[in-house]
């Protein structure tokens, strides 16, 4: 049974959930009678780790990403297309380490209903699913790229200096395209002083406002011209 478990957490950064072990026969007491002998630790109610796997800060995260389908290995869920749940916002931001801001949620976008009785958990309902050039996986989780991070930081009304720090980081880092990220920010222009529609005088203005000179802002987008 310890090597059932352990499998099955060593696929999904040592993490397993009740339900994963419960489907390869190994049930809920015997799961509480492996952490209680030290051999597993509880991370939170139906989630794993197996002891001596090493601490990492996004283990938290990893574990409320796989309870929001707890009967799946990670595995499985990432090669069933479309997505169930990708990382966003805020989550998305930390992962990529774009900016400063507070990720005391967990955030994440999702196609369709998905309710979940967790506060600590915020869910973003789409129409639509999360498009495959949106997402990218980050040490095996799916985390919105950094031009759809920004995307929904501005449609979700985040505040100016924060979502100017996000652009800063993305932007010196060459993450992403300047052209394709003004055409994102472009129906967000006018939340945040920019002329309306105008997504390329929004970025220069978050990026002045993150502490760039105008003189660094120019550099920039003549070396993604020339690349």
């Amino acid at each position: 049974m310890r090597r059932d478990v352990a499998d099955l957490a060593g696929e999904q950064w040592g993490l397993v959930t009740t339900a994963q072990a419960t489907a390869v026969g190994i049930s809920g007491p015997t799961m509480a009678r492996l952490a209680r002998d030290g051999v597993l630790l509880r991370l939170e109610h139906g989630v794993y780790k197996i002891s001596g796997s090493g601490y990492d800060p996004r283990d938290e995260l990893r574990a409320a990403w796989l309870m929001l389908n707890p009967k799946l290995t990670a595995s499985q869920r990432i090669s069933e297309q479309p997505l169930d749940a990708v990382i966003s916002h805020r989550s998305a931001a930390r992962v990529l380490e774009l900016g400063d801001l507070d990720a005391d949620l967990f955030e994440f976008t999702v196609n369709g209903r998905k309710q979940t009785r967790r506060k600590d958990i915020r869910i973003h309902i789409r129409s639509t699913d999360v498009p495959r050039d949106a997402w990218s996986l980050v040490d095996g989780l799916p985390v919105t790229t950094a031009t759809r991070t920004i995307e929904d930081l501005a449609a979700n009304q985040t505040d100016g200096g924060h979502l100017a720090g996000v652009v800063r980081d993305a932007v010196a880092t060459a993450i992403v395209d300047l052209d394709r990220l003004s055409d994102v920010l472009r129906p967000y222009a006018h939340r945040y002083g920019a002329p309306p529609g105008d997504g390329r005088s929004l970025i220069r203005r978050l990026l002045h406002e993150a502490g760039l000179p105008s003189t660094t802002v120019q550099a920039v987008e003549l070396l993604q011209q020339v690349g």
